[in-house]
């Protein structure tokens, strides 16, 4: 019996439950035969090195279920009527082994839809730096609210409620819960007749493709943009064109009048993360009116600002029900979750709801129930400022990081929150190829091209994620990131471009004057401005944000021609020195040749202070 199978004490489930699935594997796959005796319970837990107890429960539920009998003063044996019900295949048409004959190439709809990879490997965590976006570090899931509504839905009442088949209707109680809990968090208003659970974002997206969407619709969406929906345009033959995606959301003017429906995802874009403004918003919905069109609002991340109060939901501004509104709980509990809505009006609602029931009835009605329970008891709201509060620090951990290591290798899109970060590396990354090495290294990181839908597609950007990676592991791992960036970037270069020119170096006096009377200003790689003012008694003040929201202090030093910094908590306090150029108004921070950051500069007098 040792050899048949092995117990893991640390497993994912108990003991007796992991030994009674090997017993019914041993049973079914014939190393116990019907009417064969089974081991003592005193043997087989010897032999398995568990107590006996645990044995006599699990072979208590085996007789229970009808795997086994047991027979007085003989002992346990294997049911010998266990297989009767079984099927017998007819012995003269065994099926081959060679496959079907059948050519369902010809069989098949011939559709043309993008066969990407997927972004990153199943055994994902077992990766040190897995920096990727649409799976959960499993300590982000609140574990014992979850155990605790489900214990709930169990009760006999519970069970009453949600195990008889309710034809294709939603748990009432989540459908309640999400119209006056869910939805006022977004600005929205809506009757219980128009909301629908879904199977999570997607279908409720797959419903609205199907309705809408044909070869003479026009779908026009953002580029970048969501590799799905693209795919649900190629799957009901409908054209596509693409909006470019700027720093505050999609270019409202670019959309074609002639558009018949337009998809956004406004709250975090996806994949740049932007914020789709206000003045977009109004803008969207003023053209929408406009050229009639139907806007398809996807409000995906809407709970993760971290600088700025959510905007409201597009639908929240719409007095004429053009926008259909799809979102999901998966995105912010667990993608295994599966549970989503969409918000429409009534009527759409009913044509959704007749197409989900040709696809299934409704969603499963214990889990409806359980995320119901969630809901009504706060555990949600709880969950959604523990949730908030962990991803801005994951979120802030990055920008700091990414700051520090790469202020000039890349450019980050504009965003004030989010899970994902949106750079723009050298122009020479192929995000393909160093996400290949950078994976050999331990780090996960998303290569672009399944973002892009049109002829052009940008190689040299690359997307990060913090929900799947502990706050403790961001630092390092940006920092082992940049490494492999320095490192390809030197691979990269030609011979004629490895003579590196930073301007004119500041040594001696020159250098001792200047850093006297400095104050620098840039921006950090997420854009936001910077001011560094520098004084003759050795110190220095640093301003961060439009509106000097943040700000540091330090010191500094020479050590020959080398000028020293030390922030007391920007650049994690490190102590960092620097060779100084100056090429025109330009000042350039250079260490071992490589360019560290540059700034403009101005001088102002050794006696002023701030």
């Amino acid at each position: 019996m040792q050899h048949l199978f092995v117990l893991e004490p640390d497993g994912s489930s108990n003991l007796q439950q992991q030994l009674i699935q090997k017993l019914i594997q041993t049973i079914l796959n014939g190393y116990f035969g019907c009417g064969s005796k089974m081991p003592s319970s005193r043997k087989l837990a010897e032999q398995l090195g568990i107590a006996r107890n645990t044995v006599v429960h699990a072979y208590q539920q085996l007789i229970d279920e009808g795997y086994l009998i047991s027979k007085e003063r003989s002992g346990i044996y294997v049911n010998e009527q266990l297989f009767e019900l079984h099927a017998s295949p007819d012995s003269a048409n065994k099926p081959t082994t060679k496959g079907s004959s059948l050519n369902w190439s010809q069989r098949l709809p011939k559709l043309k839809l993008e066969n990407s990879p997927p972004p990153y490997p199943d055994n994902w965590q077992h990766y040190p730096y897995p920096f990727i976006n649409g799976q959960f570090d499993p300590s982000l899931f609140p574990v014992n609210q979850w155990r605790e509504c489900s214990k709930l839905s169990l009760n006999v009442g519970e069970i009453k409620g949600w195990a008889s088949d309710s034809g294709h209707q939603d748990d009432q109680l989540l459908t309640e819960e999400i119209r006056t809990k869910v939805l006022p968090r977004r600005g929205i208003q809506a009757n219980s007749d128009e909301i629908l659970v879904t199977l999570g974002s997607q279908q409720a997206l797959y419903l609205l493709a199907r309705l809408l969407l044909n070869h003479q619709t026009l779908l026009a969406m953002e580029e970048p943009g969501y590799q799905g929906m693209r795919q649900l345009a190629q799957l009901n033959f409908s054209p596509l064109h693409f909006v470019e995606v700027q720093e505050d959301g999609i270019d409202v003017e670019a959309i074609p009048p002639h558009a018949d429906l337009v998809y956004v995802t406004p709250s975090h874009q996806m994949p740049t993360a932007v914020t789709m403004s206000m003045e977009k918003r109004q803008a969207l919905l003023q053209r929408a009116e406009q050229d009639d069109f139907l806007i398809l609002e996807d409000d995906y991340e809407c709970e993760t600002n971290f600088i700025s109060q959510p905007h409201p939901a597009i639908k929240s501004l719409d007095s004429q029900g053009r926008v259909l509104y799809v979102s999901s709980f998966s995105k912010v509990l667990a993608p295994g979750l599966r549970l989503g809505f969409l918000v429409a009006p009534a009527e759409v609602i009913r044509k959704a709801r007749q197409l989900r029931s040709l696809m299934l009835r409704h969603p499963p009605a214990n889990n409806q129930r359980i995320m119901g329970l969630f809901l009504s008891l706060g555990y949600y709201d709880q969950t959604m400022r523990r949730l908030n509060q962990e991803l801005a620090e994951r979120w802030q951990q990055m920008r700091e990081a990414l700051n520090h290591y790469l202020s000039t290798a890349i450019v980050t899109s504009r965003t004030v929150g989010g899970s994902t970060c949106w750079i723009r590396g050298p122009e020479q990354l192929n995000s393909e190829r160093f996400a290949a090495e950078a994976a050999k290294a331990g780090i996960l990181i998303e290569p672009v091209s399944r973002f892009y839908g049109g002829k052009s597609k940008p190689m040299h950007y690359i997307r990060l994620g913090v929900s799947s990676i502990p706050s403790q592991k961001i630092r390092d791992g940006i920092e082992q990131l940049a490494k492999l960036i320095w490192r390809w970037q030197q691979d990269e270069q030609t011979e004629e471009s490895t003579e590196l020119c930073f301007g004119e170096r500041l040594t001696g006096q020159a250098l001792r004057d200047f850093v006297s009377r400095c104050e620098f200003i840039g921006r950090t790689v997420f854009g936001d401005p910077y001011r560094i003012r520098l004084h003759a008694d050795g110190s220095i003040q640093g301003f961060e944000g439009y509106h000097d929201e943040k700000q540091d202090q330090g010191k500094w030093w020479l050590e020959g021609d080398h000028w020293y910094r030390q922030w007391q908590h920007w650049s994690y306090g490190e102590v960092l020195g620097f060779e100084l150029y100056t090429d025109g108004n330009r000042i350039n921070w250079v260490r071992q040749q490589k360019r560290v950051d540059s700034a403009f500069f101005m001088l102002h007098s050794s006696d002023d202070r701030e």
